[in-house]
């Protein structure tokens, strides 16, 4: 049985406070950037693509490590939950 939370459905603006609480940083993130040079190392990627499947969106750490950017992230996460 999958376990799925009740919290809102992941988008842009989840992702984006999301990774903000991740990295410990609330500036804001520039959306083409490498999150690498925001900090983001491999066990905070595991966690958020746990949250992810937690909320019913599959993606594993190669598919977030792929392309670590916001927006990549942001378009793998509609892909994902449109299909």
């Amino acid at each position: 049985m999958t376990r799925t939370t009740t919290s809102p459905a992941p988008d842009r603006d989840w992702l984006s406070a999301r990774l903000n609480s991740l990295l410990e940083d609330e500036g804001p993130i520039d959306p083409a950037e490498s999150l690498i040079y925001y900090g983001l190392d491999s066990l905070r990627v595991m966690k958020l693509a746990a949250e992810l499947k937690a909320h019913g969106i599959h993606v594993g750490f190669e598919d977030l490590a792929r392309e670590p950017t916001l927006d990549a992230w942001a378009a793998l996460i509609d892909a994902r939950r449109d299909g």
